[in-house]
């Protein structure tokens, strides 16, 4: 099965991305993988992008486009799961050209979703996450009923501090930034009955399986 994965920024670390290739028995690809093994391994499409990093402009579709085509002229996966490509529908098309090309089409779009409700609750969690001055090992994470934190750490009682990651501003604006990336590109599958939405909430497994289940029942 080749599946594209759009997913909302809500794992600060793993995302369950690896769980449902695993169930799907399908070949992970990362866009953002591909990135950084360009640059690190300097080939012509690495330095591009290494140009346009410098400039601090933003990265052409046509060089976003290259890299993903790339990776699947070599690779040629007969079953993959896509996540971080495509970022917009000029993309999207750029990507079924190719897999149409290649005798590959894609068979659906699995659209993680999250509620308001639950958005707001990962926001305020991750908002009240602090970590120690004195050790990196001390991490604090509040449950809900706790927020907000503390400032001193419980282990040591050093100072706590906040990442400008965890400010909740900044999550925030990832949220809006991944909807007003995300819309388009359902609306563009939703289009050729491609898309399967299923509820993100729970462990990487239990999300993997509702996944699983949703795209079996998608395809009969």
């Amino acid at each position: 099965m080749r599946v594209v994965l759009l997913q909302p920024p809500a794992w600060r670390l793993e995302h369950p991305a690896g769980t449902i290739a695993d169930v799907l028995g399908a070949l992970r690809i990362a866009f953002g993988n591909l990135v950084r093994a360009h640059l690190r391994e300097g080939t012509e499409l690495g330095i591009r992008c290494a140009d346009v990093f410098r400039s601090g402009g933003p990265v052409p579709d046509q060089l976003i486009s290259a890299i993903a085509h790339d990776h699947l002229r070599q690779a040629a996966p007969t079953a993959f799961l896509l996540e971080g490509h495509p970022q917009n529908t000029a993309q999207a098309r750029a990507l079924d050209e190719l897999l149409h090309e290649l005798g590959t089409p894609l068979d659906r779009v699995l659209h993680l979703h999250l509620s308001e409700h639950e958005i707001e609750r990962r926001v305020r969690h991750q908002a009240a996450r602090r970590l120690c001055r004195e050790s990196s090992l001390h991490c604090y994470e509040p449950e809900e009923a706790d927020l907000p934190g503390n400032d001193t750490c419980e282990v040591c009682g050093g100072e706590l501090y906040q990442r400008e990651d965890d400010r909740e501003e900044r999550i925030r604006g990832w949220f809006r930034s991944y909807d007003a990336l995300a819309e388009p590109l359902i609306q563009y599958y939703a289009g050729q009955d491609l898309v399967v939405t299923i509820d993100a909430v729970g462990t990487h497994e239990q999300i993997a399986g509702r996944a699983l289940t949703a795209l079996r029942e998608a395809g009969r």
